[in-house]
Parts: C-alpha cells; structure tokens; sequence
C-alpha cells in the first residue's frame, strides 16, 4: 500500500521521520551531509554563539567607553559653569563692596555736616538693615516733644536722625566723631523714645569715629555701634 506524505496527519508525520530518519543518515553519507548543513544554517554553533557574545561585550564596552566620554564632557561643562558662577560671585561681591564703601562715603560726609541731609534717609535704612539683618516697613526723621525736660534738664523738642519700626524699632544717631557724653546723651534720648512711643527702642549710633571710652559705654549699655575707627580720645 502506498501512503503520500500529505495524506499523513502531523503527528504521524513526525513518527514516520522518527523511524526513518535514522536509518537514512547511517545508510546515505550524502543525506546525512545534507541534513547536517540544514541544521547549521538553522541552529548557530558554539562558536557562533561565543562570537556573537564577543560581539555583545565588545558593544557594551565601547558603549561604556563611550558613556564614561560624554560623562567626562559634562563634568568639563560643569566645571566651566562653576567658574562662570564664581567669577559672577565676585562681581556681585565687588558692587556690594562699592554700594557699601558707597554709602559709608554718603553717611561720613553727611555725618561731617552735622545733620541728616536730605536723600540720605534710604541709605541709614540699607545701612542698618545689613547690620541687623531687617528689612523695615516704616523709616521717619524723628522729633518729640519733652515737656518736662527730662532729657536736655529743660523743656525741649528731641531729635532722632532717623526712627526705623520692625520687629526690634531703631533709633538712629549719626555722628562724625562720638565721645563719652554723647553716648549718654544718646541713651537718655532713647529712653524717652521708648517711654513715648509706648515701644521697645533699640538704639544705634553710627559714626565715622569713636574714643575706646564711648565704644565701651555703648557695650555696657547695650547701644548698637558702627563706627570706621576707634581712637584713643
């Protein structure tokens, strides 16, 4: 009886290569060849297998390689904007250093005229906000009446160079030159400040110099002192 290969179901099929398959390889060199050149084409080799796996280490080190590059670039930007970024911190030192030394000249010129010019209200504000660290909402030249002179021993209006209210209140004396007395003098001005306006006052005397005396008054008394110098009288 003759049987097709196509009149087989798959699974008699493949029982029908199981017992003939054998027999065909050990019998037909050529066949056997044949089904061997078959199966290399389809399935790789070990040493297929090892190559591709060479090939596979051989990309990831040079995609590492390559990774470990580009990190070494960034890094190189990083550093150059670092040094963008300190040579900017140096400007910006550098223009507060001069708004600074710009203000002292202000308030040492003003302080040689004797008075409070006007106009310079808005740089005894930056002047004591960068010493006390506030930023105040309410700045005025300041002037009380003493009724009983208690201050100057008679009845007289007190003057404040400048009177600054945040959470600790300032009052501001700015002087060229300040001696022992004119500590006093200042402490009983503030003192009546604060008695008037009912609030705690912080007093604070800016000067271009101050006599060891003084500066040691105003510690002891607990006035805030900015002075340029301080010389022995």
């Amino acid at each position: 009886m003759c049987v097709s290969a196509e009149s087989l179901s798959s699974t008699e099929f493949e029982d029908l290569i199981r017992q003939k398959l054998p027999t065909a390889l050990r019998d037909h060199s050529a066949f056997r060849f044949e089904i061997m050149d078959i199966i290399a084409e389809v399935f790789a080799t070990k040493d297929n297998f090892e190559r591709l796996l060479e090939e596979i280490k051989e990309l990831k080190e040079d995609g590492n390689r390559r990774f470990e590059e580009i990190c070494q670039r960034f890094e190189r930007i990083d550093q150059r904007f670092e040094k963008v970024d300190q040579r900017f911190e140096r400007i910006d030192q550098r223009f507060d250093e001069m708004a600074r030394n710009q203000r002292e000249i202000q308030l040492t010129v003003s302080a040689l005229g004797g008075r409070v010019g006007h106009g310079l209200e808005e740089i005894i504000k930056q002047t004591v906000e960068e010493f006390s660290g506030q930023t105040f909402k309410k700045i005025e030249h300041l002037w009380l009446r003493d009724a009983e002179g208690g201050v100057y021993g008679v009845p007289a209006d007190v003057e404040y160079d400048l009177y600054l209210e945040d959470t600790v209140n300032y009052v501001v004396e700015v002087k060229s030159h300040t001696k022992l007395g004119d500590v006093l003098n200042f402490r009983r001005k503030s003192a009546f400040a604060e008695k008037c306006l009912e609030k705690k006052i912080q007093p604070i005397i800016i000067s271009v110099s101050v006599t060891e005396t003084a500066k040691k008054k105003c510690e002891e008394l607990g006035i805030d002192l900015i002075a340029r110098s301080v010389v022995q009288k």
